[in-house]
């Protein structure tokens, strides 16, 4: 049975027994799905095809503390935004639509009095028994306590991950200081003896220059992976972006005797995103695929950026549309063991290295709201890939 708007904008009133049992098949299947809709614990809301609304259930008015004097005929994409969210919904559902006949998404409203409420958003077009598209039937399913309990878990995992971080924090500062307190002792010995500078003792305080470095860098980037920066989101042109990177990848790739390739980049492309932690990030991950690419027999380093999407990138954006940054390289596949922890500060299979490059370039990923993941390719010589998923 197709239903119409003005089925459903039947008045909602529960109708005596024996009322009811005297309507025919058509009017109580009618009776039944106006009561469903009325009662249900989901907020739902009917609209015209110019999303305005016809009208709504009673959970609808309750969440969002409106009368239904105050709903009708207003849009319903306007009515209920929130600050944190900007207008792009409002064009980008509407162009989804048209093209299909239902939308999802997660989606943060207000209310009238500005409480926010986060909801798992389904609008699916209603068609007249004639098979025109007549309006939309909007469903919100409560988030709240699901984001309360995301949160927490969150929390706790980030608790978690610092007290190991700790840990391991302090397991790495043992180490460089054991080796500048022996070198100190041996030149101490050396000068209460009065004995002239040798081999040994310059060799000595280079070591300990050397540890002293290498205390200074874990101690930055420790801070660096801890401290909360705002983000300075601006316009960037994707072609000017990566001729900066380019410049700063190419010095250590010719050190390494690694090649580079850049992927053609439309000179229109450009994005909304900081670029100065987005550059760290690319830096990072071309630096670290030069280090692999180098011990392979045909040193290659890949940078591309595209846009996609599709129905799998919903989980990053409500639109489906992402920016995908990609960086491969020719080195071996990462061994699964090494995968499952890539991404955890202090976690390093190379001999030299702190292990937070890759933490604090998830962390950047993360506060642009995308997700940072690696996979293994046959895209020879490629073997590897690392790709940075931003929401469009």
């Amino acid at each position: 049975m197709s239903l119409s708007v003005e089925t459903m904008r039947s008045p909602h009133t529960e109708l005596p027994p024996q009322k009811y049992m005297a309507l025919s098949a058509t009017a109580k299947e009618e009776a039944m799905m106006a009561w469903a809709f009325e009662h249900s614990s989901n907020a739902k809301l009917i609209t015209n095809l110019n999303h305005e609304i016809q009208t709504v259930n009673k959970a609808f008015l309750d969440w969002f503390e409106f009368t239904e004097k105050e709903v009708i005929g207003q849009h319903a994409a306007v009515l209920l935004r929130s600050r944190a969210c900007g207008p792009e919904l409002e064009t980008q559902i509407p162009k989804n639509l048209e093209t299909t006949s239902s939308w999802q998404g997660e989606v943060l409203n207000k209310s009238k009095s500005g409480k926010e409420r986060p909801c798992l958003l389904s609008i699916t077009s209603i068609y007249s028994p004639d098979g025109n598209k007549i309006g939309y039937l909007g469903v919100q399913i409560d988030l709240s306590e699901r984001k309360k309990l995301e949160a927490q878990m969150a929390h706790g995992e980030k608790l978690s991950n610092i007290g190991e971080s700790v840990a391991t924090l302090m397991h790495e500062v043992r180490n460089p200081l054991s080796g500048i307190s022996m070198n100190v002792d041996m030149l101490e010995s050396a000068a209460k003896l009065g004995k002239s500078w040798s081999s040994v003792d310059i060799e000595s305080i280079e070591m300990i220059s050397k540890e002293i470095k290498r205390l200074d860098a874990l101690v930055r980037n420790t801070l660096s992976y801890a401290r909360n920066t705002q983000l300075q989101v601006e316009k960037v042109i994707l072609r000017n972006f990566y001729a900066e990177v380019n410049e700063l990848v190419v010095v250590q790739a010719k050190k390494c005797s690694v090649e580079i390739e850049i992927e053609t980049i439309p000179e229109t492309l450009w994005a909304m995103f900081d670029p100065d932690p987005m550059k760290q990030v690319i830096l990072n991950l071309a630096q670290n695929g030069i280090e692999a690419a180098s011990h392979a027999s045909q040193p290659m380093l890949r940078l591309g950026v595209r846009e996609a999407e599709g129905p799998e990138w919903r989980y990053i954006s409500p639109s489906a549309k992402v920016l995908l940054f990609t960086v491969d390289n020719s080195g071996d596949p990462i061994p699964e063991e090494v995968a499952r922890n890539l991404f955890k500060p202090f976690f390093t299979s190379r001999a030299e290295g702190l292990g937070l490059g890759l933490a604090i370039a998830s962390k950047i990923v993360r506060q642009h709201n995308g997700i940072l993941g690696h996979s293994t390719i046959d895209d020879k010589p490629y073997a590897t890939r690392f790709t940075v998923a931003l929401p469009i």
